[in-house]
């Protein structure tokens, strides 16, 4: 029942204004494919993921803020966002947490600098 509920409040975050307003914001940032980009390919995107994926998340008000968060956001391309859930569910939860987590820190590296310097 938790983990329904989990998935009830999620596609309603997905359907809602807010979400279509942010998954626009971020294409307009970001218009190309991420995944796509690091291997030097320019292809659009056209979809919008979350690197910590949204849906595990128990508590509602972290829900709602990784939701929108724009540094949990990649944009991608059909076929690479297939690719990070087919990706995501081959590995345990504790390697897609580590996973999601140096995905973050490189996207924060790329577009706010390196904290350490």
């Amino acid at each position: 029942q938790p983990m329904r509920d989990n998935d009830d409040k999620y596609r309603k975050l997905l359907n809602s204004a807010r979400w279509r307003a942010t998954r626009a914001a971020q294409l307009g940032r970001q218009p190309f494919c991420e995944d796509c980009a690091k291997e030097g390919v320019l292809t659009e995107a056209t979809e919008v993921h979350h690197v910590v994926p949204v849906k595990s998340i128990k508590d509602p008000e972290r829900m709602l803020v990784r939701m929108f968060d724009c540094t949990n956001l990649a944009s991608l391309c059909h076929a690479c966002h297939v690719e990070r859930h087919r990706r995501m569910g081959k590995n345990t939860k504790e390697e897609n947490l580590n996973r999601a987590r140096e995905e973050a820190a490189q996207f924060c590296r790329r577009f706010f600098g390196d904290p350490g310097g």
